[in-house]
């Protein structure tokens, strides 16, 4: 394992603005809209060691922000109410988000190695009981701290709203799991719409915290951290993973990944989108690119790597959301070079039309 990159005093993180999805993913929206439902868990965790001790280094350092929600009629989920004395503290909200992380974190660690039987939702996508579990340990701690946010959950599903919504992945690298390789993390986020306010990603066996709040820049466990210098493509390190349909377009896949090869030092492909993300944010991949993530795969990473100075686009320029499937994230310096191959060799049924 690299050591973590720790940003120089003098770097200040340049935030970029999102912007919504364009037309040519509205059927995933859509889909998810209709096949989606979710139900409240109760009963808040206590806070683990660790997280604690992350909570108290950011807190010291960190600048308070205020948010506030709106009403959102017909959501089958917990809607966000504004009274217009609601204020949210930027860091609080940080620290809701490590505890509900390493509640969920906890229970992965207690059964990896012996994990349940696995279902699956489609030929490639395992859910176990650990996943649920996590899940509800993870809601119950944002149910306690705020309770009239919205949660999108992979495993109790919901909706993208436009106002303020935590976006939860319990377990991301369920396969991982499975089969005992230790590469999985918990992911959780805040956005208000497309705007990315809190992201971590809590490496659930090497115990490592990766966290950021939007203006503040990306840490690793109370650390500082940033992405990359690398500006050689030829010297560079990728990550990439590959959709639960790979089957069915593992041809068109596979011509992105043998020119991205002809082009780089390495690439690697680990199964976990979320620490591929938390990892390029650290500086420890030059990288990353999926065509075809989850909402809940990506959005906590998205947040890391720009407040540790990178970018985080589509194959095709535009900025990166939750509800946008496909996602090229780099140091920035790389960006265009890495974005050019992805977008070059895209498969025809993923360009916009």
């Amino acid at each position: 394992m690299s050591q973590v990159r720790r940003r120089p005093k003098n770097m200040a993180p340049q935030p970029k603005p999102s912007i919504a999805a364009t037309d040519a993913f509205s059927t995933r929206r859509i889909a998810m809209k209709n096949g989606m439902g979710a139900t409240n868990a109760k009963g808040p965790r206590p806070i683990g060691g660790n997280a604690a001790h992350i909570i108290s280094e950011l807190a010291a350092t960190s600048a308070i922000g205020t948010m506030t929600g709106q009403d959102r009629p017909g959501v089958p989920i917990r809607s966000v109410r504004s009274t217009g004395a609601d204020t949210i503290a930027a860091m609080d909200d940080l620290s809701v988000a490590v505890e509900a992380a390493q509640a969920g974190a906890a229970i992965i660690r207690d059964h990896f190695g012996s994990p349940p039987t696995a279902e699956y939702k489609t030929r490639f996508d395992p859910v176990t009981a650990v996943d649920r579990a996590a899940e509800k340990a993870i809601i119950a701690v944002l149910a306690d701290h705020r309770p009239n946010d919205a949660v999108l959950a992979e495993e109790e599903g919901g909706a993208l709203l436009t106002g303020r919504q935590w976006i939860v992945d319990p377990l991301d690298g369920t396969v991982n799991f499975v089969h005992s390789i230790p590469q999985v993390s918990v992911s959780i986020a805040l956005y208000d719409g497309t705007t990315g306010l809190v992201g971590v990603v809590h490496d659930a066996l090497r115990d490592e915290v990766f966290t950021a709040t939007k203006g503040q820049g990306a840490h690793c466990n109370g650390e500082a951290i940033s992405v990359s210098s690398t500006a050689d493509l030829s010297t560079a390190v990728v990550a990439t993973g590959f959709p639960y349909d790979h089957d069915v377009h593992a041809d068109s896949l596979s011509v992105v990944v043998r020119e991205m090869l002809r082009h780089v030092n390495g690439l690697r492909r680990f199964g976990s989108a979320a620490l591929d993300l938390a990892w390029t944010a650290a500086g420890r991949f030059d990288a990353y690119w999926e065509l075809g993530i989850a909402p809940w795969d990506g959005a906590a990473g998205m947040v890391l790597v720009r407040e540790a100075g990178g970018s985080v686009t589509d194959p095709f320029g535009a900025e990166s959301d939750p509800s946008n499937p496909l996602v090229v994230a780099s140091n920035g310096t790389l960006h265009e070079a890495i974005r050019e191959i992805v977008d070059e060799f895209c498969p025809p049924h993923l360009r916009p039309l």
